[in-house]
């Protein structure tokens, strides 16, 4: 269990790097989320966009990480959904950097956002992609995993089912983001929802091999999917992530995940970021029963969610 820990750049210090693994260690966390999110491909002379690390950066940093559960987090420029061959020329040049780092930082996986849902052909470009990036992995012998992420908003791709569908038959993970699953109207509220998800996860996904990416946090939703990230008490908070994790553990399915708590407050601090995580595992290993009844305000998308 963990956090999304700092965005790794060239100009990312090492000493940054190293106070925020400290407290990790300190705080008997065994997990963390490198972000790439910003980062770019090139840049002009004089500028100051965050370019990716030099390999020799990486592999400094990776001695920093032993004993770690690490994952890296794509760049939000990267598409699959795309029909430009410019963009998808550079999806490919951002995942083959990604592929290089993460396996030099011991990543576990990269989680990624697939882009807008913009057509109907959205998923079969898609698969047709993510199914290629898969042949560059293995024909490259990298070990760290794709795993794309459940997007938070209704036009954005893809929901549970679809991605754990492409999962199966590309062989890849997925990153179930339990707060976009909710905001997008996922039947995680009850438990035979989100029984039938641990059942697809266990047909789908080799978990003998690889462990399930999980993100948590509290979110704010529209009928238009995720608004916000919040934190997990806060009162506009809308995921019931006792209920939802009370479940997990009861089906003794926590230990065949990696998880990333990503709740944000006004400040995202590291101390916050490593509160909210600390809320999570204090109440996994307390003896409180979850309170929870849905919410009318999200029946609405409830009863328009495709099972």
């Amino acid at each position: 269990m963990g956090f999304p820990a700092f965005h790794f750049s060239v100009y990312t210090t090492y000493e940054k790097v190293s106070h925020i693994v400290s407290r990790l260690h300190e705080n008997e966390l065994n997990a963390l989320e490198i972000l790439f999110l910003g980062n770019v491909l090139y840049a002009p002379k004089g500028s100051s966009a965050p370019l990716y690390p030099t390999v020799e950066q990486a592999q400094m940093l990776s001695e920093n990480l032993r004993g770690l559960l690490v994952s890296v987090h794509a760049p939000y420029v990267i598409s699959l959904t795309t029909s430009s061959a410019k963009r998808v020329k550079n999806t490919k040049a951002h995942f083959s950097i990604n592929l290089k780092l993460g396996d030099i930082l011991g990543a576990t996986h990269i989680t990624f956002h697939c882009g807008s849902m913009k057509t109907r052909t959205s998923e079969t470009r898609v698969k047709s992609l993510l199914t290629e990036i898969m042949k560059i992995r293995e024909n490259r012998g990298h070990k760290v995993m794709l795993a794309p992420e459940v997007a938070g908003k209704v036009k954005s791709f893809a929901d549970f089912d679809t991605l754990i569908r492409m999962a199966a038959e590309t062989n890849c993970l997925i990153c179930w983001d339990l707060a976009h699953d909710f905001a997008r109207g996922g039947m995680v509220t009850n438990e035979a929802g989100l029984l039938r998800r641990l059942e697809l996860l266990e047909s789908s996904i080799d978990l003998k091999k690889y462990k399930v990416p999980i993100h948590i946090s509290g979110i704010i939703t529209t009928r238009r999917g995720e608004k916000a990230h919040t934190t997990l008490d806060n009162k506009s908070n809308q995921l019931p992530w006792k209920f939802i994790l009370s479940f997990l553990k009861e089906q003794n399915f926590l230990q065949k995940t990696i998880m990333i708590c990503e709740s944000k407050s006004e400040k995202d601090s590291i101390d916050e970021r490593i509160n909210e995580t600390l809320k999570i595992r204090n109440y996994l290993m307390s003896s409180q029963e979850p309170e929870y009844k849905i919410s009318k305000s999200r029946l609405d998308t409830f009863l328009n969610y495709k099972t």
